[in-house]
C-alpha cells in the first residue's frame, strides 16, 4: 500500500491563468493549514513535494508523525467528496472558507478541480447557468457541478520520468507521451528501487490506472506491478537523406556509353 503522506491540487482547462493557479494555491495553503490543525493536531508541517506548472498540478508531503498526516489527508478527501456532492463540509468554518475559496476559480477557462492522494482522486467540474440581466443581457453563472467519477482498470501507459525525490517518498510523475500532461504514479511501500536511475528517462508504468471519464487522460496509477525504462529513439526518418546516393536519371548518351563500357 503507498504511504499516505501527499496531496494534491490540480486544475484543469485550456491555458489555465496564472492568476487563477496563484488563487488556487493560496486556497491550497489556507486549507491544508486548517485541516492540519484540526485533524492533525497541529503537529504536521508540509513541504513543496511537486509542482508541474504546465499542468497546474502542486503536491505537497508531510512531515511529522505518520498518524497525523494520515489524518490530514483524509480530511482533505472528507472536503473534496462534501463539495463534490454539494454536502455540507465537516469541519469549521475556517475550513469552509477555504474549501469555498478553491470553488471560485471554477470560471472561464478552469473547468475543474482534483482533490488527489495516494488513495483517490475526486474531480470537481463546473456547470453554467444563464439568465438575461436588468440590461436584457445574458449573463452567465459558473457553479461547481458533481464530481466526475474516474474510471480505473489495469493497464500500461508510456512517459517521461519528470520528478523524482530523494526524500523517501513514493510519489513520481509521468508525463505521458500521448497528452503530455502530469500523471501521478504512486509505488507501493518496499518498491522504490524500481526508480533507480530513472529520472528523465522514458518509462512504461503498470498498474491500476485512473483516467478522466470524460477526455480519457490518465489521471493516476496506483497498485504499480512493473515500471521498465524504455531505449531512447534519436533522429528521424529524415537524418536518413544523404545515406543513400541519389536516383538521377541517366541521359540517352550516358546509358549507351554505360551499356559499351560494361
Amino acid at each position: 500500500m503507498a504511504r499516505l503522506d501527499t496531496v494534491t491540487l490540480a486544475l484543469s482547462g485550456q491555458d489555465v491563468p496564472f492568476g487563477d493557479f496563484a488563487k488556487a494555491i493560496e486556497g491550497f495553503y489556507g486549507l491544508i493549514k486548517a485541516l492540519s490543525v484540526e485533524a492533525g493536531g497541529g503537529n504536521v508541517d508540509w513541504i513543496i513535494y511537486d509542482l508541474q506548472i504546465s499542468s497546474a498540478v502542486a503536491t505537497i508531503k508531510g512531515i511529522g508523525q505518520p498518524d497525523s498526516i494520515e489524518q490530514v489527508v483524509h480530511a482533505y478527501t472528507d472536503v473534496g467528496t462534501a463539495l463534490a456532492e454539494r454536502r455540507p463540509i465537516p469541519f469549521s468554518q475556517k475550513v469552509h472558507k477555504a474549501a469555498m475559496g478553491l470553488t471560485t476559480i471554477l470560471k472561464h477557462r478552469v473547468e475543474g478541480i482534483r482533490f488527489e492522494t495516494a488513495e483517490r482522486e475526486i474531480i470537481i467540474t463546473r456547470i453554467s447557468e444563464g439568465k438575461l440581466g436588468m440590461n436584457g443581457k445574458l449573463e452567465t453563472k459558473f457553479l461547481p457541478a458533481v464530481s466526475r467519477v474516474p474510471s480505473s482498470s489495469f493497464g500500461c501507459i508510456d512517459g517521461r520520468v519528470q520528478t523524482l525525490t530523494n526524500r523517501g517518498g513514493l510519489r513520481f510523475t509521468l508525463y505521458d507521451i500521448f497528452h503530455d500532461k502530469a500523471v501521478s504514479c504512486y509505488l507501493k511501500e518496499g518498491f522504490e528501487s524500481m526508480m533507480r536511475d530513472a529520472w528523465g528517462k522514458l518509462a512504461s508504468v503498470a498498474g491500476l490506472i485512473s483516467r478522466d471519464p470524460l477526455t480519457g487522460r490518465p489521471l493516476s496509477v496506483r497498485q504499480i506491478s512493473d515500471v521498465i525504462i524504455r531505449p531512447e529513439v534519436t533522429g528521424s526518418y529524415r537524418d536518413a537523406r544523404g545515406c543513400s546516393p541519389p536516383a538521377t536519371a541517366l541521359s540517352a548518351e550516358a546509358a549507351i556509353r554505360k551499356l559499351r563500357d560494361a
